[in-house]
């Protein structure tokens, strides 16, 4: 894999990129482009092992664009923009079942479960129908609601709903730029990944930790029957 501290490394130099919106714009596009390819690789050694997901790339929507300027319409908040690149770039990431949780029955048949009873898959929602429906519906909830509750664009379930378990908020997106916060999501494995930066997180940051160090499942990070396969998973994978 690429070494932890190479990873550490590149979480820091778009940290010092954060005035210069050209620069992060042209880094993101590259990481971007290069993530494709590391999921592509990701998808041959999955495959090898049986792994039921078969895609780990949601391509992009045909209506995306009109879905993007309809939810910014309604809601008068711009969708992150890295968020929006990321669709444009990839359409989606997904390394679960997210229909019949086939995921689940894998790791399960392996004797490995997750520190907290799931596996907390990488998955990021394309611009999809459905994304678009539940964010609309999200927006008038939070607009009705007397407790004034804060509006974010969401971009994945939370870990116990990937895994088909009554759960918590989805993971969401603060702020419109391209280094826009994670929120609702913290590190879920039996330790903490060595090139994770401290929090607040970005969700290219959540990316490369996840996928280029934990092999996709952050939340299976430490268990002993794991660690041979994210090894597998993860070895040689070029930094995106």
């Amino acid at each position: 894999m690429a070494l932890v501290t190479e990873i550490r490394l590149w979480h820091q130099k778009y940290t010092a990129a954060r005035e210069d919106a050209a620069l992060l714009a042209h880094l993101v596009d590259q990481s971007l482009t290069q993530c494709r390819r590391v999921l592509e690789i990701l998808e041959v050694r999955l495959a090898e092992l049986g792994y039921p997901v078969t895609s780990l790339i949601l391509e992009p929507e045909t209506d995306q664009e009109l879905r993007i300027a309809r939810v910014e319409a309604v809601t008068q908040r711009e969708v992150p923009i890295v968020l929006k690149q990321l669709w444009r770039t990839l359409g989606g990431i997904s390394f679960i079942d997210v229909d019949d949780y086939s995921h689940c029955e894998f790791w399960g048949r392996l004797g490995i479960e997750g520190a907290h009873g799931f596996c907390d898959g990488v998955y990021v929602d394309a611009c999809s129908q459905e994304w678009l429906d539940y964010t609309l519906e999200d927006f008038e909830a939070c607009q009705s609601d007397n407790t004034d509750s804060e509006f974010l664009y969401s971009f994945a379930p939370d870990g116990y709903h990937k895994d088909d378990i009554s759960g918590g908020d989805p993971y969401g997106l603060r702020g419109e730029g391209w280094l826009a916060e994670v929120v609702f999501f913290s590190w879920s494995g039996k330790r903490v990944p060595e090139s994770a930066p401290a929090f607040p997180l970005d969700l290219l940051g959540y990316l490369w930790t996840s996928i280029l160090e934990c092999g996709g499942f952050p939340g299976l990070l430490g268990h002993p029957k794991f660690e041979p396969i994210r090894e597998k998973l993860v070895a040689g994978l070029p930094l995106f």
